[in-house]
């Protein structure tokens, strides 16, 4: 004989399955009797305005588009005499003006790019680095009445630069300074994805649908172009789901209820 927790066990998540399908065939229902068009029943309580974005990344933006005067000449010396010339000043994390950049410049969109600016954390780097501002800063302008730190873009401009054929362009030195960096030290990102968010995609030029259409008819057309993710998709948990239900009492080995067998959507 079954005990009665064990009977219990088993009853209830069929009974909330059951009630999972009344809803699914409730709402399908309504849905049919609006013309199979659904309306959304909760508003939004603090709706985003349109082109909002926070205010540290307008900010950011708005300081991307300031124009450094070219620095020609620079005072070259030895790099640890650098640094422990910059410390003898005191000049340490708590001198950082701006502690969030975005490394946005024509110097180095020169074409449409797949990817987003670098959102680079200064103050965090120069943390990490043990506020040795040497490491990036190596050079000062040979000016002495200049800062004695100043913006990458200041010294390195446009690659092939006639004015400055000793030195890369800028996105040259980016690349150069930080992947070369993060393979030293071993940690950090080298890969494009990793600092570089990825342009979304305007899919409402690559895709045809008609007025309202139906889910399926989504997927189909997704899959014309992702047919290769729509396969990997398929074998994943959550599209088959199937795999042990942990937190299902006396069931957390099962395996046999999922999409594949007792299927609640196939969309």
């Amino acid at each position: 004989m079954i005990s009665r927790n064990r009977f219990l066990g088993m009853l209830i998540p069929r009974i909330l399955l059951l009630c999972f399908c009344l809803v699914v065939a409730v709402s399908g229902i309504a849905l049919a009797n609006t013309g199979g068009k659904g309306e959304k029943m909760r508003k939004d309580k603090y709706p985003r305005p349109e082109d909002w974005s926070p205010e540290y990344q307008r900010k950011a933006k708005q300081r991307a588009k300031i124009k450094y005067p070219f620095v020609r000449d620079v005072k070259e010396e030895d790099p640890t005499l650098r640094e422990m010339r910059l410390n003898e000043k005191g000049i340490g994390i708590e001198d950082i003006e701006h502690d969030y950049y975005l490394l946005s410049s024509p110097l180095v969109n020169t074409y449409k790019d797949k990817y987003e600016p670098v959102r680079f954390m200064h103050a965090k780097h120069a943390a990490s680095l043990d506020e040795n501002c040497a490491a990036c800063h190596h050079y000062r302008p040979a000016d002495e009445s200049k800062p004695e730190t100043v913006p990458c873009r200041s010294c390195h401009k446009e690659s092939f630069e006639s004015k400055s054929t000793d030195r890369p362009g800028l996105k040259g030195a980016y690349h150069l300074r930080c992947m070369g960096c993060h393979e030293k030290e071993n940690k950090g990102p080298t890969d494009c994805q990793s600092c570089h968010q990825r342009n979304p995609v305007d899919h409402s030029k690559k895709v045809e649908l008609p007025q309202d259409p139906k889910p399926g008819e989504v997927t189909e057309e997704c899959l014309n172009c992702h047919e290769e993710e729509g396969k990997e998709f398929s074998e994943t948990a959550h599209w088959l789901w199937k795999g042990p239900s942990e937190h299902t009492v006396h069931e957390q080995k099962e395996v046999d209820i999922g999409k594949g067998t007792v299927a609640l959507n196939g969309f």
